[in-house]
Order: structure tokens, then sequence, then C-alpha cells
């Protein structure tokens, strides 16, 4: 059975649904459980959906590849796009002690994901953003 899939979607955000429909139907038939997969799918539609309303100036179809690999041990998820250089493992939670009616609306997904994985990494390479996700197997909620 293959233990990589792979899917290239496009920047709209309406192609989320056919990637989030692949990857259960990928995870669930690798016999992953539901914990991961819910934190599989929640850490891509997150970085995704950044990707698409913050990495381009223009209003060009632009192309997102997304590789899920099952190893051993380990989910491995990379997603890669040409947009605007974006390190996401530098964004500092902003606002993290103020009281929650007084913290701007956004700029949890980051560190939320990075919390729910064990590891993520990123590097640009040919002017390319390529964010390495990584998260055990069988991971206790």
């Amino acid at each position: 059975m293959e233990t990589t899939l792979r899917r290239t979607i496009t920047n709209e955000v309406h192609e989320l649904e056919s990637l989030m429909n692949a990857t259960t139907n990928f995870l669930e038939d690798q016999n992953v459980d539901a914990q991961a997969v819910y934190r599989v799918k929640l850490a891509l539609e997150e970085m995704i959906t950044n990707i698409i309303k913050h990495g381009y100036d223009d209003y060009e179809s632009h192309q997102i590849d997304v590789a899920i690999e099952l190893r051993p041990e380990e989910i491995v998820g990379t997603i890669t796009d040409d947009g605007h250089e974006f390190n996401p493992l530098e964004q500092e939670l902003k606002n993290k002690n103020a009281a929650l009616p007084e913290r701007k609306v956004g700029g949890l997904g980051i560190h939320i994901i990075k919390e729910l994985l064990n590891e993520v990494n990123y590097r640009r390479e040919n002017e390319k953003n390529i964010l390495e996700i990584k998260m055990r197997r069988n991971q206790p909620a």
C-alpha cells in the first residue's frame, strides 16, 4: 500500500476541502488513529490557509504542493509554495499575556500548530517556501 500522499492544489480556499478529504481517506486507510488524523488535518489547513490568504501579492493562480509520508513511527507533511518568503517559526505570539478581549484577532494558528506537532522545520529553496511538519503516529491527546 502506498505510504505517501501527494497532491497539488491552487491558491483557492475551496480546494482545501478536496485536500482534507484525500488526507482523511489516506490516513484512515493506513490505520492512523483519529487523534493523529485530526492534528495533521488541522496543521495542514492552518498553514495552507495562511499561504492562500497572505502568501501572494497578485491574483494569479499558484500551485501549492503537499506531501504526507507515513513512516513507521511518525507522519511527515511537507508543504511547498512559491509565495513570499515566510518562516512561521519566527512568528511570536503577540499579546499572549493580555486579557482575551484585548487580544487582536488572528495570530494564534501558528502557535497552536507548533504546540500540536513534534517538530516543524522551514527552509527557502529555489524561491519556494518549504515547511515540514512531523508528528508521532500514536501521540496521546
